[in-house]
């Protein structure tokens, strides 16, 4: 059979949805929390020279963000240059078609002109004068082992072995591995040097050799406790008392006054010098109540630039003698610069029809506290405002929203629920976590509750979970098992 090629014409039509620039950047303004908005739109300003800071009110930045159909907000323009450009403005204006290149003098004096502040402290001194970070483990320690008198021979493997100590403060790596088989000696007494300094425990091989350094060091008689640590550590982790009574000989009070003294030791010495970023929170939404006693929800900008378009590059592009290359490159810093204010005033509206959404649902939790979070999902949200669950979702993400109880994440108020027996509104999965540490807190540690016996302390309440779903809840909240919260001992 011959095979045989054609050529067909068919004609069809079809709906595609596509993401224009505009639209991700728009996407992108909206994901953004406060200081991320802030240092983005100060970037922007440092990119478009038609952008400058407003010092005005606010009132004129919000105007300034309403562009409507006006794609290049002439009408801002128009009543902005109902005063008149200055002289300066006007002079410049008219000579560039006697001389081009004044065009990218112009441009290059007004962003010169926009970064200088006579009010703002000098720049150098501020960075002199703030805080450096914090000293590393191996800084401390090699701070501490300058003082030391060892030999050269061994100095010289000092900070190599600091360095080799992980943020827990453990040295997990072979010693013959940092200094090799010649010099094994000498970095065996780099070693000792270096568990000996503060704090107690650091350079230890493992979670014995580190609880074991600190009880040495301490006051009194601890060879009980040291024993209970090399012999019996894996059944006290279990919390295995008897069985580390009975293989000790002695009672389960001695064992339990040992584990109480063991556990007042520091299992990871190192943390306290690990670096961590701690995040800077801006509220992005506060929540406050007004004089007649409501809930009212505002979105504190107060902290973003004000930030406008110089109603000079209204004119400029306007002007009939402007070359069309640089009326070309002004139409798309216009238009980006009009895309910007419109962007942050939507995200604006955006996060604020979700936020008072979100309060007006969630007034019992404002009004009571924690224990009474409804269930909410991010599509009831969206089905209200008519929004896409997608948009609800990217306006919460890194949000944060000030309460008479605190700065909270916005995605705090979004819970799945547990449903209820007589039918009525589900209760919130967060609020029955709560319920569930309170119960464990007030156990009798000698006899504490299985999960089975708290799910069916939870249906006696009129909650519908299983005890499955309790044993999530409660690993989830790092609460331990039956067997490791049994106290044998007063």
């Amino acid at each position: 059979m011959a095979l045989q090629m054609r050529q067909n014409l068919n004609l069809r039509m079809e709906q595609k949805l596509k993401l224009t620039p505009q639209m991700i950047q728009s996407i992108e303004i909206l994901l953004l929390p406060q200081m991320a908005l802030e240092e983005r739109i100060m970037n922007e300003i440092e990119s478009n020279p038609v952008l400058e800071i407003e010092d005005g009110p606010e009132e004129a930045a919000e105007g300034a963000s309403d562009g409507g159909d006006d794609p290049f907000g002439e009408a801002e323009a128009a009543a902005a240059a109902s005063e008149g450009p200055s002289a300066t403005e006007r002079f410049e204006a008219n000579r560039f078609d006697d001389d081009p290149d004044l065009w990218g003098d112009l441009l290059k004096r007004r962003r010169e002109a926009r970064s200088l502040d006579e009010d703002a402290p000098d720049k150098m001194e501020a960075i002199a004068s703030a805080a450096g970070p914090p000293p590393t483990l191996a800084d401390h320690l090699l701070d501490q082992l300058r003082f030391q008198d060892v030999p050269e021979r061994v100095a010289e493997l000092l900070a190599d072995l600091c360095w080799a100590i992980d943020r827990r403060g453990y040295l997990s790596v072979p010693l013959v591995d940092i200094v090799g088989d010649e010099r094994l000696e000498d970095g065996e007494e780099a070693w000792e040097c270096i568990r000996s300094c503060d704090p107690a425990g650091i350079g230890a091989r493992d979670l014995a050799d580190c609880l074991l350094l600190q009880l040495r060091r301490e006051p009194g008689d601890n060879e009980f406790e040291c024993q209970l640590i090399s012999e019996h550590l894996d059944d006290v982790l279990r919390n295995r008392l008897p069985v580390v009574a009975q293989a000790m000989g002695v009672d389960v009070d001695r064992v339990q006054e040992a584990v109480e003294a063991i556990a007042t030791l520091d299992p990871q010495p190192g943390l306290p010098f690990a670096r961590t970023d701690n995040q800077f929170v801006v509220p992005d939404v506060t929540v406050e109540r007004d004089e007649n006693d409501e809930w009212i929800v505002s979105i504190p900008d107060s902290q973003l630039p004000k930030v406008k378009i110089d109603d000079a590059y209204y004119q400029l592009y306007d002007d009939p003698a402007s070359d069309p290359r640089e009326k070309a490159y002004l139409k798309e810093k216009l238009g980006a610069a009009r895309f910007l204010l419109d962007a942050v005033a939507q995200r604006k509206r955006t996060l604020l029809k979700i936020a008072t959404e979100i309060v007006k649902h969630q007034q019992a939790f404002l009004d009571q506290g924690p224990e009474h979070l409804r269930p909410l999902m991010r599509q009831n949200i969206a089905d209200k405002i008519g929004m896409h669950v997608a948009t609800v979702s990217r306006a919460v993400k890194d949000k944060y929203i000030q309460t008479p109880a605190g700065v909270l994440p916005l995605a705090n108020f979004f819970s799945g629920g547990i449903a209820t027996q007589d039918g009525s509104e589900a209760e919130s999965s967060r609020s029955v976590k709560l319920k569930i540490k309170a119960m464990v807190e007030k156990e009798d540690p000698r006899k504490p509750l299985s999960d089975q016996a708290i799910a069916d302390l939870l249906a006696k309440d009129g909650l519908d979970i299983s005890r499955r779903t309790v044993t999530k809840y409660r690993i989830a909240m790092s609460i331990p098992s039956t067997r490791q919260r049994r106290r044998f001992a007063d």
